[in-house]
């Protein structure tokens, strides 16, 4: 399995400011905090370990420091050792007529973050002499802790107890000493924001803080720094809850449908390319360590650690980069992407705050997959999938019955080149990853300024692999001429059967229309042509595409002036093309746009639809009506 995740050169710019800074600090907070007036060898002693405790306090904060930027602890605690080293030189440095020189005997350090009981630490043992005094073997033992425990809020007011070295409450921070984690949606990041007032401090170590706008009383993280440069990470909560509710009614007849479900850090969850309906108000995840993360399913009321995988994206979620080091931090362009059937009641992502922890199996080991990059063959033992050598097209064979997709043709041009497929994911955890970019012989046709762009998707345990098919039309001085846009086009491989497309609904179940057809967008609100499949008996193949996908289907009628989207089904050729454009659509201007949905190939196993015994059954049921869900936080 590849790992691509890297460390950003953001984030070792950002280490270098920290090193910097703290150097600064701490040297000339050491210099300027002698031990006075106390007997010379005394004094040196004093003057020493106070030195020494200095320094591992630094030491922890840089520490922190680094790993909330990188979320890799071995990285953190080398260059934090090596700072400490560093700082025991320049003690050294300040006396040279001491002669003094250490050996480090223990050294450690922790933290245990994103918890409503997060803390900080470190602990120093070390050997020392002091040759030009006449004094050696002298062994010092020190520790340095910054405890924050969250409480109740109340009256949208964070309660922190905050305590340091040997559980002493801490009591002067002032509101420059907190910072609130904000998540700005518009760029995917996580903000720090200092409160507005002084927090209220109370003898025991309590602080009372006013919440600042947009921060969620009910679930909020916080920084805490102490004046030696400790952070302390802390949450009001551990865990996600995320209950799903799927319709009862339609599921109730269906056996096996498995959903593909992407989490966000904004909180989004997404189902074929569409966000899944939340019933309550989103939680964005924090930026915690990868290593840490866990998913648990309730299924049939039992509750269980389940598979998934940490993925990288860039580009808005639109370019796939690979699974997501362990040694990184969840991040705006990171995604959790776990599998779901009607079974499922309750998912819940949950973290080990400690910064050893390690990954957990389930996040990174291979149970599905059967993958061949060298002979362009992906199988999740239930459905497999050839990339030809040149050209877009893509076989899928499920028991004896197969399938053939042809993609991205423009104006009757289809990629005749090698697709230069990039397998960013393969024998994945729950899914592989394959994509690449169609390319045309001269450029596409009367169509300038193109970039086409086409992500594979192979979950795991399906007979399904999934599409995003993008187009980015940059703008162009010649003007573009467009008659015939086919993003998909799939033709079955049985020699007979029907074609079978959803044409509308009624009392929330499909109409049916059989045999060939051109099916334009039914009105200017209602998508209602979410599927389309060729079947012979038990067999067949066919589409599938949620309401996201049906609206983009018929993107170009508003620019066309009419309707020019359609799904077109054909018996004769047994042939599904998906097309957003069927008569001439002519713009200069730029456009990015993306397809989503799902090649489905089925051997006796569930079909896209099915009716009997008056059970309209199939896996129409997963893009008509995937699951809402109701996300609460819990510690």
């Amino acid at each position: 399995m590849n790992n691509k995740g890297q460390f950003s050169i953001i984030a070792a710019l950002l280490v270098a400011v920290i090193l910097v800074a703290t150097v600064i600090t701490t040297y000339s907070t050491i210099r300027n905090s002698p031990i006075k007036d106390q007997p010379p060898i005394q004094s040196a002693i004093d003057e020493t370990n106070f030195a020494i405790k200095q320094i591992l306090g630094f030491t922890v904060g840089y520490y922190g420091s680094i790993l909330k930027v990188t979320g890799n602890s071995s990285y953190a605690r080398t260059l934090a050792l090596n700072y400490l080293q560093t700082g025991l030189v320049n003690i050294a440095d300040m006396h040279p007529e001491w002669g003094t020189s250490f050996i480090v005997s223990n050294s450690k350090l922790y933290t245990y973050w994103f918890t409503n009981a997060s803390y900080s630490t470190g602990n120093l043992g070390i050997n020392y002499n002091l040759t030009g005094l006449g004094i050696s073997g002298i062994t010092y033992a020190t520790s340095c802790k910054l405890d924050v425990h969250v409480m109740n809020t109340t009256n949208n007011q964070a309660c922190l107890n905050i305590t340091r070295d040997e559980n002493e409450p801490l009591i002067n921070l002032g509101k420059k000493n907190f910072k609130f984690y904000h998540f700005v949606d518009t760029s995917s990041t996580w903000e720090l924001v200092s409160p507005t007032t002084e927090p209220v401090a109370y003898a025991n170590g309590t602080y009372e803080i006013a919440l600042p706008a947009g921060i969620d009383p009910d679930s909020y993280v916080i920084q805490v720094e102490d004046p030696r440069g400790i952070i302390t990470v802390a949450s009001s909560f551990s865990l996600y809850t995320c209950a799903l509710t799927w319709n009862s009614t339609v599921y109730s007849s269906l056996s096996d449908p498995t959903l593909v479900i992407e989490l966000w850090q904004n909180g989004t969850m997404r189902w074929l390319g569409q966000s899944l309906t939340l019933t309550t108000q989103a939680k964005p995840i924090p930026p915690i360590p990868v290593k840490a993360i866990h998913i648990n399913q309730t299924t049939n009321g039992i509750d269980s650690e389940v598979p998934f995988q940490v993925e990288d994206w860039a580009s808005q979620y639109r370019i796939p980069l690979g699974l997501t080091n362990n040694a990184s931090v969840f991040s705006g362009r990171t995604m959790l992407v776990f599998l779901a059937n009607r079974n499922v009641s309750k998912v819940t992502v949950w973290w080990n705050g400690s910064d050893t922890a390690t990954q957990t199996p389930l996040a990174y080991t291979n149970n599905y997959f059967s993958d061949n990059p060298l002979t362009r063959t992906l199988s999740n033992n239930r459905l497999t999938i050839q990339f030809a050598a040149s050209g877009f097209t893509v076989t899928s064979t499920a028991g004896i019955t197969s399938s053939t997709a042809r993609l991205m043709r423009i104006n009757y041009e289809d990629d005749t080149t090698d697709p230069e497929l990039a397998y960013v994911i393969y024998n994945g955890v729950v899914r592989d990853i394959v994509h690449g970019e169609p390319e045309y012989s001269g450029g596409a046709a009367n169509c300038p300024n193109l970039y086409a762009h086409i992500v594979l998707t192979l979950p795991a345990n399906v007979t399904y692999y999934t599409y995003q098919l993008r187009l980015m039309f940059v703008n162009s001085l010649q003007i573009r001429n467009i008659t015939d846009l086919c993003p998909i086009r799939v033709t079955s491989g049985l020699s007979s059967g029907t074609s079978m497309t959803e044409n509308g609904t009624a009392s929330g179940l499909p109409i049916v229309t059989n045999g060939t057809g051109i099916f334009y967008n039914l009105s200017s609100s209602l998508w209602a042509h979410h599927w389309s499949q060729f079947v012979s008996g038990s067999r067949g193949t066919g589409i599938i595409f949620t309401d996201t996908g049906n609206q983009q289907l018929y993107f170009f009628d508003a620019i066309a002036g009419n309707k020019t989207g359609a799904l077109k089904p054909d018996q004769n050729s047994k042939r599904i093309e998906l097309l957003p454009i069927t008569a001439q659509v002519s713009f200069t201007y730029a456009l990015d746009i993306v397809w989503h949905g799902a090649v489905v190939t089925f051997d006796g196993t569930t079909p896209i639809y099915k009716e009997q015994g008056g059970n309209k059954t199939g896996l129409w049921v997963s893009v008509e009506y995937p699951p809402t869900v109701a996300v609460n936080t819990q510690s």
